[in-house]
């Protein structure tokens, strides 16, 4: 009696011993034998919080429907020390060797930099930044976004497409400027413009008259205001204007639709140097809808997006071990089927490339006028 009872106490604790591993295997399968895994470095905190939020929201969204994919988190702050202690943990605790990120040339600079040669051999990295030269030296890693120069040269096709070749360009003060005169050296030669001239400017001076005049001084057909500032790209344009000018005025830098509200009557009929013209897939447009509301804007559409791409390549390589090569292979394969359609990667420049527009401002509002190929 005392035998059958001992057994069967010893028999229930199996029991329970064994569904409580069985439990503890299940709900943390994800982790430990997902199929797909891929590990995320975005600022989830700090200064550019919403644009890593996005991209999560991408990721997430995708993530719903792979029930056999982990994409695992980490905060970096934006900070590119934290963005090399991301990947670490990334690597040792969770055993991730496919990456979305970090944010950023630095930061992807600092993470490349911090790897051994044979780390570089095992891992791969989309790094959610614009194409910087830095990454056509890079082994494993490759960007998202279109390079300074190919955004300006795109957008340079408008003017070259109203017949105009003579201009003149304002430009910062600055290791940006200087960086920005040599690209328009080297554009007005491949659209065969004529660069006249160019002045540089402290962003931060009240007021541009002297350098407008110089500006107008050899009549160009256009200028071009390429400082990052958008304060003083505003006051630069009033100074032209005041001084009568009625050719074309192309200004760069990020602009929001709120100042050109604001600032309508100064910017009224002048050009903005556009952002990338991108559709969605209406499949993506409605999940989005779904789950979140609203419109995705591009980082939303970035997670889900490379999320589907990476989870593609795992699955579709056994050894889940694959090279930049068949990343930019995989996009140029499915450039209209993916969440963001149209990009496509130069494989020889290691770049990827999106139609670029340009916009006229008109009763406070932005009118898109011209869209590039993206060739």
């Amino acid at each position: 009696m005392f035998y059958t009872r001992k057994k069967f106490i010893f028999s229930a604790i199996a029991i329970v011993t064994m569904v409580i591993v069985a439990v503890f295997l299940f709900s943390n399968r994800s982790i430990e034998n997902a199929d797909v895994k891929i590990g995320l470095i975005l600022p989830l905190s700090g200064d550019l919080a919403n644009v890593g939020e996005d991209v999560a929201k991408g990721v997430r969204l995708f993530a719903q429907n792979h029930n056999d994919a982990d994409f695992i988190i980490e905060d970096d702050g934006g900070e590119s020390k934290k963005s090399i202690n991301a990947m670490k943990k990334l690597v040792n605790v969770d055993g991730v060797k496919v990456f979305l990120g970090p944010l950023g040339p630095v930061s992807a600079e600092a993470v490349y930099s911090s790897q051994t040669e044979h780390e570089k051999e095992e891992f791969i990295f989309v790094a959610m930044s614009m194409c910087a030269d830095q990454f056509k030296n890079y082994k494993n890693m490759i960007c998202n976004y279109p390079s300074p120069y190919f955004q300006l040269r795109e957008t340079y096709r408008y003017p070259a497409s109203l017949g105009k070749k003579n201009f003149y360009s304002i430009l910062a003060n600055d290791a940006v400027g200087e960086s920005f005169l040599q690209m328009l050296g080297a554009i007005s030669k491949e659209l065969n413009l004529n660069f006249i001239g160019s002045e540089k400017v402290n962003v931060d001076d009240l007021e541009f008259r002297t350098i407008a005049q110089k500006a107008l001084k050899d009549n160009p057909e256009f200028i071009t205001i390429a400082t990052t500032n958008q304060s003083a790209n505003i006051k630069v344009i009033k100074a032209i204007k005041e001084k009568g000018y009625k050719g074309v005025i192309l200004s760069g830098g990020d602009f929001e639709e709120k100042m050109v509200k604001e600032f309508s009557d100064i910017l009224n009929g002048v050009y903005m140097a556009g952002q990338a013209k991108l559709d969605y897939g209406s499949d993506f447009v409605n999940l989005y809808s779904q789950k979140y509301g609203g419109k995705p804007n591009l980082y939303a559409a970035f997670g889900y997006t490379w999320g589907d791409i990476l989870y593609g390549l795992i699955k579709n390589n056994p050894k889940k071990k694959f090279s930049a090569d068949n990343i930019m292979d995989s996009v140029n394969s499915r450039s209209d089927e993916l969440a963001i359609k149209g990009m496509k990667f130069d494989k020889i420049k290691k770049e990827i490339k999106f139609p670029m527009q340009v916009f006229r401002v008109e009763n406070g509002g932005l009118k898109s006028v011209f869209v590039s190929s993206g060739e």
